[in-house]
């Protein structure tokens, strides 16, 4: 070992020691203060009014024993009377109790009150019993009375007395209690020499958001009430931990374990797990809104009162797991296994499932107002805005003035699917199906369409301003009266297309065209160059200043149409009937 390498061995390890010193000395400042809290404690307590009352108690028993020993004397005189009575004596007849009774009868009202349960009545209410008890009764109880409340006096006394052993104990050995939470800056520094085993740490509420952890041990570790936001961990175990009220928002867990976790009231709002287990986890009213459980195994999970809308459940297993009262609204539900799960309350409103979506016993999800994604399915008025419906099969179904916007239909088949006046704003159906789908009067604006199959589709009077139809196919599509303005047509195909009276002022096309319909359309300073528009129907178009350079324009149809100021250099015109209505050679 070097010189410098010693150095700094040297330098952590009294830094480690300093550091220990200073937890030390506050321990210490905490034991001292918990003796002195207990001690003052101690003090109320031996100052209480109810020592009062005792010591007047204790003076009543002093006074009831000289009774009883009066008592005692005067029995002793009847004794010796009834000696010297005769046997045909019943003039004057005295009751006289002897002391087998007395005791029988004392043992008798004590039994009595055992059994019962009755609370003992407090001395000063002697003088309130029936004035049909004997003397001799009403002295026994008292005395029982006053000796079961010095008893509980002194099980307190003993109880704080235990207490104050404890805490002597504990600032004579001061010893290092798990009690006492970790720092978020003593767990970085044991973590970044290599400490991986952070068993039943306690590190509640530290602030860990952010961090990276990676192959960390934290079973029955205590991370209540921890901040957790955006921490991103990989290969931890969770197991057992106490995580009740942490928030783990914006988080993402890969390859953990979290069995018999507690996240009870705890913050898990779009966190994103990847191969994790849940099992046997407690989520009680904890916030799993937008949470990505995508393929979870969260079998026996105890979600009571948690709230699961719009969260990803897709493929996930919940056999056996209790969701009395949860909220699962707008959560994808696609091939989830609910099997032998409580669903007692559960809020199923605008939630998404398919046929593979396995159910408990009985339990109607139609009736729950959740929504069935499957071919033919009924989804007129449907609200579906913003959901992940990547890849479903919806052919044939009716989604007429359904809302779809942001809605994510990428690689969706929507083939002959009636989508009339339908809002897909935002929309992303890139390469999705839409054969032979009606989408009349439907607001595609700013609707992601690349790729798509949209061949025969019905299309009239829809919104498809600033749509991207970059390479999609739109063979034979019916798209009279729509609006494309400022649409992207780069590589789309719409041979066979009908687009007349369509508005394309400006717009620069690209792709294939022949064959299209695109009678009395507007093309007014449109960037034509070099575009397929073979055996295309131009009739009446205006085409005023367009650029035609080296189009393609063979048994092209312009008659009546306008190309004032158009630029048809190089374009090929071979057998197009002409705005004259001749045919160009």
């Amino acid at each position: 070992m070097t010189n410098s390498n010693s150095e700094l061995s040297l330098a952590a390890l009294a830094e480690r020691i300093s550091q220990v010193e200073r937890e030390q000395e506050l321990r210490r400042k905490n034991i001292a203060w918990l003796k002195q809290y207990f001690d003052e404690l101690k003090q109320d307590f031996n100052n209480r009014p109810e020592l009062v009352q005792v010591q007047n108690l204790q003076q009543e028993i002093v006074n009831l024993t000289a009774q009883v020993a009066d008592l005692q004397q005067r029995l002793n005189e009847s004794y010796n009377e009834k000696e010297n009575l005769q046997d045909g004596e019943n003039s004057n007849d005295v009751k006289i109790l002897d002391d087998a009774e007395i005791v029988k009868q004392f043992f008798e009202r004590v039994d009595k009150q055992q059994n019962q349960g009755e609370l003992i009545e407090k001395a000063g209410e002697v003088e309130n019993v029936d004035v049909g008890e004997s003397e001799e009764e009403k002295e026994v109880d008292v005395v029982f009375e006053e000796t079961e409340d010095s008893r509980n006096f002194n099980d307190l006394e003993f109880k704080i007395e235990r207490v104050m052993w404890l805490v002597n104990r504990m600032y004579t050995a001061e010893e290092d209690y798990q009690d006492i939470a970790v720092s978020a800056e003593e767990f970085w520094q044991r973590y970044e020499v290599g400490e991986r085993d952070f068993t039943g740490i306690n590190l509640a509420g530290v602030d860990l958001s952010l961090l990276t952890i990676s192959r960390v041990n934290f079973t029955q570790a205590n991370l209540k009430n921890a901040n957790l936001q955006g921490i991103k961990m990989h290969s931890v175990k969770l197991d057992g931990a106490n995580l009740q009220g942490v928030d783990i928002s914006n988080s993402s867990l890969f390859d953990c374990t979290l069995h018999e976790a507690n996240f009870y009231n705890a913050n898990l709002e779009n966190i994103k797990l990847t191969s994790v287990s849940l099992e046997n986890a407690k989520f009680r009213k904890a916030n799993l809104t937008g949470a990505n459980l995508y393929q979870i195994n969260m079998n026996g999970a105890n979600l009571t009162g948690a709230n699961l809308s719009k969260a990803n459940l897709r493929k996930s297993k919940l056999i056996g797991a209790d969701l009395n009262n949860a909220n699962l609204s707008k959560t994808n539900l696609f091939e989830t296994n609910f099997e032998g799960a409580n669903l007692e309350g559960v809020n199923l409103q605008k939630a998404i499932y398919n046929l593979q979506t396995i159910l408990p016993k009985d339990f109607a999800i139609s009736q729950a107002g959740a929504y069935l994604i499957a071919p033919g399915a009924s989804l007129t008025n449907a609200d579906l805005s913003g959901y992940d419906l990547q890849q479903v099969n919806l052919t044939g179904a009716n989604l007429t003035n359904s809302k779809l916007e942001l809605a994510n239909l990428q690689g969706a088949d929507l083939s002959q699917a009636n989508l009339s006046s339908a809002n897909l704003t935002k929309a992303n159906l890139n390469s999705a199906k839409l054969l032979q789908a009606n989408l009349k009067a439907a607001n595609l604006s700013e609707a992601n369409l690349e790729i798509a199959n949209l061949t025969a589709a019905q299309m009239t009077h829809a919104n498809l301003m600033k749509i991207s139809l970059h390479s999609a196919n739109l063979t034979a599509a019916e798209m009279s009266g729509a609006n494309l303005i400022n649409a992207k047509f780069d590589y789309a195909n719409f041979s066979g297309a009908n687009l007349s009276g369509v508005n394309l002022v400006g717009v620069t096309l690209s792709g294939n065209f022949s064959g299209a319909n695109l009678t009395n359309t507007n093309l007014c300073g449109a960037s034509l160059q070099s575009l397929n528009l073979c055996g295309a129907n131009l009739t009446s178009a205006d085409l005023r200043g367009a650029n035609l350079i080296n189009a393609k324009l063979e048994k092209a149809n312009l008659k009546n149409a306008n190309i004032s100021g158009a630029n048809l250099e190089n374009a090929k015109l071979t057998g197009a009937i002409m705005p004259d209505g001749t045919t160009h050679d």
